[in-house]
């Protein structure tokens, strides 16, 4: 596995930035896997794994190759974890260490943002994504222009 980001602060430097983001009980993770069989990021992308997350930094003290901005901020792996161990918070805290080093944010999430500023959705609607939804009978995806400018306006004081 590859080591992504997070520069190379050292075990005990990772964990330290970690509680100074208020990333919550990683020590305190048993490695059961309950936040990764409820994670729905997991079941679509089997390499987004948070156990495995949260293991790395505390056995390792680093990062492998895995992408805490693929969590989808459900909260599934927070309601589940029988430790009490708190996996959302520590996908932020290593968001924001990621952002605080490099100071930008990754290409694919600013891609996201000008899709989102450009069309009011985080990914293109083509013909495939329609035809399902017609096929399920759910309805065609509208956004109001008032709406998009919300959006617009919201999005506006992201620096990207």
């Amino acid at each position: 596995m590859q080591t992504i980001s997070i520069k190379k602060l050292g075990k005990a430097r990772l964990i330290e930035k970690l509680r100074e983001k208020n990333a919550g009980g990683f020590l305190k993770c048993i490695q059961c896997g309950s936040c990764t069989s409820s994670c729905i990021v997991n079941v679509v992308d089997e390499t987004f794994n948070p156990r495995m997350i949260i293991g790395s930094i505390t056995r390792f003290g680093r990062l492998l190759s895995q992408d805490p901005w693929l969590c989808s901020a459900c909260l599934k792996c927070v309601e589940r974890c029988p430790q009490r161990v708190d996996p959302f918070s520590i996908m932020v805290a290593l968001r924001l260490i990621n952002y605080g080093d490099y100071g930008r944010l990754p290409n694919r999430v600013v891609e996201i943002i000008r899709q989102i500023k450009k069309t009011g959705f985080a990914f293109p609607i083509n013909e495939e994504v329609r035809e399902k939804r017609r096929i399920l009978g759910l309805p065609e995806f509208e956004i109001s222009e008032q709406g998009l400018n919300e959006i617009r306006e919201i999005l506006s004081e992201v620096e990207i």
